[in-house]
C-alpha cells in the first residue's frame, strides 16, 4: 500500500478538496483506497457515505485495530475527538504506532492511503510524513500562504531525514481566483520563484467544487456546466499523484 499525505501548515488552502478528489479518482481507477481524516472533520462530512466505522485515531493507538470488511473501493477513517490526544504522545511512539497500524490496512488489501492533515505542523502531521511514501502541498495564492512555502519545505526535508523514501510531489497552486489580479500576480511570482517545486496542475477557485463536496461526491459527477473545468483540474491532480507514485492502472 502506498501512502500520500496532503500537508500545509496553513488552513483554508484546499487540502480537504484535494484529499477527497485524489481519493475519489484513485478508487475510480481501480485502487482500493483508504482516506484518513486527521483534520477537523470536514473531509469526514464529505466522505460520510464511505465510513469504515473506525475513527482515524486508531492509527495512533497502542493496540492493533480490528478492521471491518470494506464495503466498497473507497473507505474512510473519520476524524474523532481522540485525535486531540495525539499532541501528548512522544513523536517516536506516534510514528511507531502509525506505521504498525497503517500496515494492518495494507494486509486488508488497500492499495492507496490518502491522509488529510491538520492546519498545523504537529505530531500527527510529522508522524504521517515519517511513514508516508509521498507528500503534496496545496498553497493558496495569498501572501500568508505563499510565505509558508519555505516553512513547509523545511518540514518535508526534515521528514525525509527520518524517511528517505518520502517523495515530494510538488506544490499545488490551489483555489486560484483568476479574476483577481492580485492572485494572478502571485501565481506568476510563485511560478517564477518555485517553478521546479510546482506540480503540473493549477486548481482554480470554483464554487462547483464546494457544491460537490457538500453533496458527498466528486466534482466530475456534477451536471453543472460550470463544473467541467474544475473536473478537468481535479482529474489532472489525481493523475499526477497516481503516476508519480507508480500506482496508476
Amino acid at each position: 500500500m502506498q501512502t500520500i499525505v496532503i500537508a500545509n501548515g496553513k488552513g483554508g488552502v484546499g487540502k480537504t478538496a484535494d484529499s477527497a478528489h485524489i481519493g475519489f479518482h484513485a478508487s475510480e481507477e481501480g485502487l482500493k483506497t483508504l482516506i484518513a481524516d486527521l483534520d477537523t472533520g470536514n473531509l469526514s462530512k464529505t466522505m460520510r457515505g464511505h465510513r469504515l466505522e473506525l475513527p482515524a485515531s486508531v492509527l495512533f493507538q497502542d493496540d492493533v485495530p480490528v478492521i471491518p470488511e470494506a464495503r466498497g473501493p473507497l473507505s474512510l477513517l473519520h476524524a474523532d475527538r481522540l485525535l486531540a490526544n495525539v499532541i501528548y504522545m512522544s513523536i517516536d511512539r506516534a510514528v511507531t504506532n502509525f506505521r504498525v497500524n497503517l500496515a494492518e490496512f495494507e494486509k486488508q488489501g488497500f492499495d492507496l492511503c490518502v491522509v488529510d492533515t491538520p492546519a498545523s505542523i504537529g505530531i500527527a502531521t510529522i508522524a504521517a510524513l515519517r511513514c508516508a511514501d509521498a507528500v503534496i502541498s496545496p498553497v493558496e495564492m495569498e501572501d500568508y500562504s505563499i510565505e509558508g512555502i519555505k516553512d513547509m519545505m523545511r518540514v518535508i526535508i526534515g521528514a525525509k531525514q527520518h524517511n528517505p523514501k518520502l517523495q515530494f510531489l510538488g506544490i499545488v497552486p490551489n483555489r486560484v481566483d483568476r479574476r483577481n489580479p492580485r492572485q494572478v500576480k502571485h501565481l506568476a511570482e510563485v511560478q517564477e520563484a518555485h517553478g521546479k517545486l510546482l506540480a503540473p496542475v493549477v486548481v482554480g477557485l470554483r464554487t462547483s467544487v464546494a457544491d460537490a463536496l457538500a453533496a458527498g461526491e466528486p466534482v466530475w459527477k456534477s451536471k453543472k456546466t460550470t463544473a467541467r473545468a474544475a473536473a478537468a483540474e481535479m482529474r489532472a491532480l489525481g493523475d499526477h499523484v497516481l503516476q508519480r507514485m507508480g500506482v496508476a492502472q
